[in-house]
């Protein structure tokens, strides 16, 4: 008899104790979770200011164009109608990712969290990979048919090699900034302000959050 007592007094202990640990385990995700949202707010006010500051330079860009059209060369229209593109696609960009920053926010679920938060830092990389991509049309804009006509050595020898060399630059850093060289120096020295930095400590937290789970 003092034995069956025994055996459901352990039962009960274990019961309680099974019941504390999962209280705790529950609390500290959602703690976790909560400072996983605010280390993003940095992030996602800094990209509300570059979707302001975005939309109103793509609109000056857009007018100047505009009339610029009649009266400049081909080449400084495509070069500014090829920045403004570009521009125009980053804000885009820009929005898309406060809107997950805001499905993130929303969110209870872990998985769905990190699904999120893996496509905002893709895309976060992607939009500055996209920009380089206009690298060449600072050195087109001022390029001239009379001026190739009547020295045509200067602008073989000189301007479309610096042409080539900014085309080489944007590709190769549009097809290498991806998060498998985020370990890199150079990697390092252009994501290192509020943006990403908020948006890494935040991976941190999740990441954290799923290494507890699996204790």
């Amino acid at each position: 008899m003092e034995n069956i007592e025994i055996i459901n007094l352990w039962k009960q202990y274990d019961e309680k104790l099974e019941k504390s640990l999962s209280l705790n385990k529950k609390i500290i995700t959602e703690l976790q979770q909560q400072k996983a949202k605010n280390a993003l707010r940095p992030a996602r006010n800094y990209k509300i200011l570059v979707v302001f500051i975005g939309i109103v330079y793509s609109a000056l860009v857009g007018y100047f164009l505009y009339h610029l059209i009649p009266f400049a060369s081909i080449f400084v229209n495509l070069s500014i109608g090829i920045h403004l593109l570009i521009m125009v696609i980053a804000v885009g960009m820009y929005i898309r990712q406060l809107v997950l920053i805001s499905e993130i926010d929303c969110s209870e679920n872990i998985l769905h969290m990190q699904q999120k938060m893996a496509k905002l830092q893709s895309s976060t990389l992607k939009v500055i990979g996209i920009c380089f991509l206009q690298f060449p049309v600072f050195a087109t804009w001022n390029i001239r048919l009379e001026l190739i006509e009547k020295n045509p050595l200067a602008f073989w020898l000189v301007q479309l090699p610096v042409i080539l060399l900014l085309t080489y630059i944007g590709i190769w850093f549009y097809r290498n900034i991806n998060i498998k060289n985020m370990d890199k120096r150079w990697f390092r020295m252009i994501f290192y302000g509020v943006e990403w930095s908020a948006i890494i400590k935040s991976g941190k937290f999740l990441k954290e959050i799923e290494n507890f789970e699996k204790i």
